[in-house]
């Protein structure tokens, strides 16, 4: 592992948004992530994870601690198995590298999520959902670091709801995460996350730089509405703040021209939060998570 100083942020979130962090590890095993994490422990260092970087953002002035970054481009033997009939796929996997592993292995459950950026990680923290399946769905376990010791939290501890889950409240480490799907036919499971992608890229763009849905859809008697329309209907659709604006194809994506600033999307936000309230009786909630401290 190789320790880096005043790392610009902006290089592994796909919103290219934050400052420098004053330490940067990049690690590639749950063991060297546990070991980082103990490291900054022992010298009293401020923590924080990243994986795909794909629904956070730092604030401009950085992150005054050590950032460990777990993202594997190519999932070794040990990182991605099956385990008693059961995936077990590290942290640090992309979660398209898990996708197309149960697929080909004729495993049913996960094909939806294809085109979902980011780590197997970050899609468990929040809960990644698409097209009504959602990560959790045939989750059985995760193995976490608490600080103290290794141990396993059983699905039905994680409290999984809409974009949420326990994982968003605790200074935990995921490390591991085990999944018990169905049975299905490889071709057709293939075939499934191929039109889903397409499906994903027609509506939404080719790697936008944003971080995907920003805000989370409002749940109101028992029905889900959709906050891009909310936003449409509150006649904002062509807000902007400096580099940051609504996508004119998604309203509920903001979008980062190249100029935009951790201060310009906080200041967007703020005001379709503001707006959305006053014309509709409606509050809107992030899901992109901000590390502003």
């Amino acid at each position: 592992m190789k320790l880096e100083t005043n790392f610009l942020l902006s290089k592994i979130t796909t919103f290219e948004l934050g400052g420098p962090a004053r330490f940067y590890l990049k690690v590639s095993s749950p063991e060297e992530a546990v070991a980082a994490v103990l490291i900054a422990q022992d010298k009293k260092i401020k923590h924080y994870l990243v994986g795909g970087g794909s629904n956070l953002v730092f604030a401009d002035k950085g992150f005054l601690g050590l950032v460990i970054h777990w993202l594997l481009a190519k999932p070794k033997l040990a990182d991605l198995k099956i385990v008693n009939s059961e995936i077990v796929a590290s942290a640090g996997v992309r979660l398209a590298d898990l996708i197309k592993f149960a697929n080909k292995n004729g495993l049913a459950g996960l094909e939806k999520l294809a085109g979902v950026p980011g780590v197997v990680g970050g899609a468990v923290v929040g809960n990644a959902e698409a097209y009504g399946q959602s990560i959790s769905d045939y989750l059985t376990w995760v193995e976490i670091f608490d600080g103290e010791k290794i141990r396993r939290i059983a699905q039905r501890d994680c409290q999984f709801k809409y974009r949420e889950s326990i994982f968003k409240h605790q200074n935990w480490l995921l490390l591991r995460v085990g999944f018990k799907l169905k049975k299905g036919k490889a071709a057709l499971l293939i075939e499934e996350s191929k039109k889903i992608t397409k499906i994903r890229w027609a509506k939404f763009g080719q790697h936008p730089i944003c971080a995907g849905s920003f805000f989370k859809n409002v749940m109101a008697d028992g029905k889900v509405i959709s906050t891009a329309s909310l936003i449409e209907q509150a006649g904002i659709a062509d807000l902007k703040r400096g580099g940051v604006r609504v996508a004119p194809w998604h309203h509920n994506f903001l979008i980062n021209d190249g100029t935009g600033t951790t201060s310009d999307l906080l200041s967007l936000a703020k005001e379709i939060k503001k707006i959305v309230h006053k014309k509709l009786g409606i509050k809107l909630e992030e899901e992109v998570r901000f590390v502003l401290k």
